[in-house]
């Protein structure tokens, strides 16, 4: 059967960037400018779209004060160290080629049109409260980042596919050749041959609730875009055969219950003087880990609140400014209900797992590229890339080099048996008449994840977790139903979040210890062997495939550059 008659749309590209945020702007538009043909397919509209939708604040890392990448690196798994314990969970390699890099990526954005300065027309640099005084962090007026982003996109000659989500990677002998996808509009089926895909879809976070309290009523109420954070790149990457890092490690902290009113990331960095933290009764306490917290409700001394009123007055007004940059509307919101950001005290939210992040993703070396031939991944989707700053050097440098891979790469062959199979798949339920609606696969995916994995684990809750997820999938996954494209997304996404959650409790069982903010309850020690370890996973030949290994040591150049 041709292709064309199993599919509503054929294309073909040299490159294919899947999730029009920072990183997939940013690649796309760069690549389009070697003068490569580019496809960029969006699940929302690019010009609002992903994480930073809204606007942003702080950038992130930029090479200043006289760090050197190699005193980076040293300061990045400090950083680490705080959160996840001792040793690496990141190739060091890429953390070095992001700040080495990061100037050159700032001058980038510059001859693109993005507004990099401050109004004095000077660079604004502030120090990253746990970096302990090096001035890192790149404050940005980026209230409109998406939209200009779009433009340059546009301007580009990208061809940028909206409301258009990812269904499944399509293979040929070890190598990535295209995707399909589908319009969540119109329904429309599409094939797209590429002789480079690079994912870009954000980190994965809807296996667990969000802050909110009333998650049963706010239900996609994340700090995130919600429709960013269903893990379809961690998913089609997996499916594909790529290999996925980290999927036991969760969240970073403890962010507050109502996120609306106010931008929770100037507690976290501020304009280089941190926020604080109290007990109900008043007493200040250390940044909050898991166990932190846990020991602070033993006592009786929770809830546990956030508070910016230790600032000074010309602090106080540069927070207001960077409101204005990240979420203008929580102004009117606060307002709303009362609360003066000045003098407010924030209650966290539970003590439980918020996303998985950071570490976790599809595992790149340095140059971005998968396991898998012809896979890219870049920004929050990679391991080791998060951030806006990260994300805008990996596409930048993934956009600048692609064309180097497509010169040699050859036409992708598709397999067509296996194009019928992901649409027959994916399709599926919109022939359901009486099944289960997507919300509810979901909601009780969070529910396990929550009560059988959560930040306190043991082996017994973790396998009842494993059982019944399992049991879920296998009675209600063939059962989902989609009255139109747009509850079809919903569907396939409801598919990656058990995807995804079966492997997240598939990793937090084989990993015996506690170290950092992952806890086992019934192993309370480190175990030295997982020292600079991490979990991989993958699906090879449709069997799931866990082993654990050494992250790699930093090459011998990048050490000999600095001496």
């Amino acid at each position: 059967m041709a292709l064309e008659k199993i599919a509503d749309r054929v294309l073909s590209t040299d490159v294919m960037l899947i999730g029009g945020g920072i990183a997939g702007c940013y690649c796309a538009a760069k690549a389009a400018g070697h003068g490569l043909n580019v496809i960029l397919v969006e699940k929302s509209k690019t010009d609002r779209s992903g994480n930073a939708a809204m606007g942003i604040d702080h950038y992130g890392e930029v090479e200043n004060d006289g760090i050197t990448p190699l005193q980076f690196v040293k300061l990045d798994e400090e950083r680490s160290r705080d959160l996840n314990g001792d040793g690496r969970f990141t190739d060091p390699n890429i953390i070095y080629r992001y700040y080495a890099y990061s100037r050159w990526a700032l001058e980038e954005s510059e001859k693109m049109g993005i507004t990099m300065r401050w109004d004095d027309g000077e660079y604004y640099f502030i120090p990253q409260p746990w970096h302990g005084g090096p001035q890192l962090n790149l404050r940005v007026h980026w209230q409109d980042i998406k939209p200009n982003l779009a433009k340059a996109v546009r301007n580009s000659g990208v061809n940028v596919l909206e409301r258009t989500m990812v269904i499944d990677l399509l293979t040929n002998n070890g190598r990535v050749v295209g995707a399909t996808v589908i319009n969540t509009r119109t329904g429309e089926f599409i094939v797209i041959k590429a002789k480079a895909t690079v994912l870009a879809t954000a980190m994965f976070a809807r296996c667990y609730e969000p802050e909110e309290p009333l998650f049963y009523k706010y239900q996609m109420k994340y700090h995130w875009c919600p429709a960013s954070i269903s893990g379809d790149g961690y998913a089609a990457a997996y499916r594909a055969g790529a290999d996925l890092a980290n999927m036991d490690i969760t969240g970073w902290g403890f962010r507050i219950r109502d996120d609306l009113t106010i931008s929770y990331g100037n507690f976290d960095h501020g304009d280089g003087i941190r926020g604080k933290w109290y007990t109900w009764d008043g007493e200040e306490i250390h940044y909050p880990t898991a166990q932190v917290y846990r020991d602070i409700e033993m006592k009786g001394k929770d809830p546990i609140y956030a508070s910016q009123s230790h600032l000074p007055d010309d602090y106080q007004n540069r927070m207001q400014v960077a409101f204005v940059d990240e979420k203008l509307i929580s102004f009117k919101i606060a307002e709303d209900r009362g609360f003066n950001p000045r003098t407010h005290r924030y209650e966290l939210m539970e003590n439980h797992p918020l996303n998985l992040i950071m570490p976790t993703g599809v595992n790149v070396d340095e140059d971005f590229r998968s396991s898998l031939e012809g896979l890219y991944a870049i920004g929050d989707c990679s391991n080791g890339s998060h951030g806006c700053g990260r994300a805008t050097v990996g596409g930048l440098l993934v956009g600048d080099t692609i064309h180097k891979y497509v010169s040699t790469a050859g036409e992708p062959v598709i397999d067509e048996a296996q194009v019928e199979s992901q649409k027959r798949t994916a399709l599926a339920p919109l022939s359901v008449e009486k099944g289960t609606e997507p919300i509810e696969l979901e909601l009780s995916t969070r529910y396990i994840c929550k009560r059988y994995v959560g930040m306190f684990k043991n082996e017994g809750r973790l396998m009842e977790g494993q059982r019944r997820l399992r049991s879920l999938k296998r009675e209600f996954l063939h059962r989902l139903k989609a009255k139109n494209p747009h509850y079809l997304m919903r569907a396939l996404e409801s598919r990656n979040i058990m995807d995804l959650g079966e492997l997240h409790i598939a990793a937090c069982r084989v990993r015996k210890e506690t170290r950092g903010q992952f806890i086992r309850l019934d192993y309370t020690e480190k175990d030295p062997s997982r020292d600079n370890m991490i979990t991989m996973q993958r699906l090879v030949n449709g069997e799931p495939v866990l082993d654990i290994r050494e992250v790699p040591d930093l090459k011998p150049e990048y050490l000999k550059k600095e001496k």
